[in-house]
């Protein structure tokens, strides 16, 4: 008979080996870094970053279908705040959800699961952006679009090509 103190230990380790069962992941997320500093994890933390990799399912976040970052210009550091993302998928079902006062947003899978390919578009009062190529396979935006703009990342995601004075009143 196994002591009911191992029992209990052996039962508290299996409850979180998901959590550490998939060193690819595991790496990824400590490549993600610390958090920012002054800035307590939830919903306006680490802006700009591929979102799935933590809020996958698997790793005990809560889990999101679509998210990402929305930035005013293409090379500022400027959050986009209130901006509305259009998401349309495979079967033309339509998804709509606006940025918070960090620029990100994100789609919980109960409202939202995508069939791909997606198709994306930015609002902001009566302004409208399409993104130019579908999303194939990941609802990560960050997954393609990242700062540095290089061969491997299309830069981040933003409303306007040039700068202009945006509204984030509201916002802190």
């Amino acid at each position: 008979m196994i002591p009911r103190a191992i029992r209990l230990a052996a039962a508290a380790l299996l409850a979180f080996a998901p959590a550490c069962d998939d060193p690819l992941q595991e790496r990824a997320i400590e490549a993600l870094g610390p958090e920012a500093p002054g800035v307590p994890r939830g919903p306006l933390h680490r802006r700009g970053q591929p979102c799935l990799t933590c809020h996958d399912g698997a790793s005990g976040a809560r889990a999101f279908s679509v998210a990402g970052t929305v930035y005013v210009t293409a090379s500022a550091p400027d959050p986009a705040p209130g901006v509305v993302v259009e998401l349309v998928d495979a079967d033309r079902r339509t998804f709509r959800v606006a940025t918070n006062c960090a620029g990100n947003f994100f789609v919980e899978p109960a409202d939202f699961t995508p069939r791909y390919p997606l198709f994306v578009a930015l609002e902001s009062g009566s302004y409208r952006v399409e993104m130019d190529t579908p999303v194939q396979r990941d609802g990560s935006c960050a997954s393609c679009h990242g700062e540095p703009a290089s061969r491997s990342k299309a830069g981040q995601v933003y409303l306007h090509a040039t700068p202009r004075p945006f509204d984030a009143s509201g916002c802190p």
